[in-house]
């Protein structure tokens, strides 16, 4: 599976590519192709055609690149690939630079795109319909080279269970469909479960306090939810409709996350597992008492109980994952992860204070995008430390009450034994 993305470049050509062409990324220029230029002479070429053109000014150029997932490629496939990409993109109108970097697990290729074509000088013009272009043709190259793709459904499948609150969004969209009788009544019944729905130019957004951001619906979820599906499914559904229908929001996600953490084998955690998970009581009864009951909003207490399965199931898949067994493997972790995320976090600081450094605004989008690039590396292991820590807390808070709780047994103990000693000296 690869991503790709492409956005415009004003300041200097040159800075770009000789980012791009870094020896120190690219084996040695080892991973270094030119398209209908020469590496070595690509700015002096690019800029030759602009000045032919009398089209020196404005965008200079377009910065893309290709990320491919950790481990599925190998260098050389993926130079290949993007090199096929690039000439199929723009090969017959525009010079093109095309670099692969190997300095991050995830092997990325970078595009550095002339903006004014050799053949008849009109500019590259980066619409819509060419990243759709762009998108489509990586996808079928990688498909060709036997890598994964991510199918359109599969997209908006990964970003509605990306997170709780996302899932609950999705669940509480179709509960307000099944339940509507018009539009007007979907509305007011998202608004009843707390969602605060705004309309623009026929596009649906919805939101729930504490958070800022607007859902863009059919943008996050797919063409099933856009407005006019909407109304669609609820005529649709109008005939079969029951009013009985229990609002299934209370418990998808909750079960979604129970059985993430009973397909996980705690008795295989060892010591840690045990003493983990052997008193974790599933609070069922809660979801099933919410149901029974009709509830349209989610309560403190069904919001906190379906948070802890979360965290537990996650807790129980990362011991699994890395096979850690006893708290000296917790620590060893911790050490190896943080030697690991602490390069790049400094880079990324370093990055930050260059941006505020930046003279233009095309400087500061280029190296955002960096930082980006470099947050993506970071954001899984920071989660896996957090994890980490938090197994850590808790297995010391149980070691506490455990603790805590044998000397209060033998307070009582001592407690009782005099008691009986006094009734027998009297």
């Amino acid at each position: 599976m690869a991503t790709t993305k492409i956005w415009k470049f004003k300041s200097r050509v040159d800075t770009l590519i000789n980012y791009a062409i870094n020896g120190e990324k690219t084996e040695e220029k080892l991973y270094v192709s030119g398209v209908n230029c020469m590496p070595d002479t690509a700015y002096v070429e690019m800029t030759n055609v602009k000045k032919q053109f009398f089209k020196t000014d404005g965008i200079q150029c377009f910065h893309g690149y290709q990320s491919f997932a950790e481990g599925e490629v190998t260098p050389a496939q993926a130079h290949e690939i993007s090199v096929k990409l690039a000439e199929e993109l723009w090969g017959d109108r525009f010079q093109v630079i095309v670099s692969t970097h190997l300095n991050t697990d995830n092997i990325h290729s970078h595009f550095v795109v002339n903006s004014v074509s050799f053949v008849d000088g009109k500019r590259f013009n980066n619409t819509k319909k060419d990243y759709a272009m762009m998108r489509k043709i990586s996808d079928r190259l990688c498909e060709e080279y036997g890598l994964s793709v991510l199918k359109k459904e599969e997209k908006y499948d990964k970003y509605a269970n990306s997170s709780v609150y996302k899932e609950l969004m999705k669940d509480s969209i179709d509960y307000a469909i099944e339940n509507a009788n018009n539009f007007a009544n979907f509305v007011r019944t998202l608004e009843d479960l707390d969602y605060i729905v705004t309309e623009r130019n026929g596009e649906l957004s919805i939101r729930r306090k504490p958070y800022k951001r607007n859902t863009r619906v059919e943008r996050q979820f797919g063409k099933n939810y856009s407005k006019d599906m909407i109304i669609k499914r609820i005529i649709e559904t109008q005939p079969n409709r029951s009013y009985k229908i229990a609002p299934y929001i209370l418990t998808r996600a909750f079960t979604q996350k129970y059985t993430k953490f009973k397909e996980v084998d705690v008795g295989k955690l060892g010591f840690l597992g045990a003493l983990l998970f052997k008193d974790v009581k599933v609070p069922a009864s809660l979801v099933e008492n919410a149901v029974k009951s009709n509830l349209k909003t989610m309560t403190p207490e069904l919001i906190k109980a379906i948070k802890q399965m979360d965290e537990y199931s996650k807790q129980a898949r990362f011991l699994a994952k890395y096979k850690i067994q006893t708290e000296e493997q917790l620590i060893e972790f911790e050490k190896s992860a943080y030697k690991r995320v602490k390069p790049w976090k400094s880079e990324r600081e370093n990055l930050w204070r260059a941006n505020k450094r930046a003279k233009t605004e095309d400087e500061k989008k280029f190296i955002e995008e960096l930082i980006i690039n470099i947050s993506k590396q970071i954001t899984p292991v920071d989660e896996e430390l957090r994890i980490c820590r938090c197994v850590m807390k808790r297995s010391e808070e149980i070691r506490k009450a455990e603790l805590r709780k044998l000397l209060e047994e033998e307070k009582n103990k001592s407690l009782n034994d005099m008691k009986k000693n006094k009734e027998r000296t009297r």
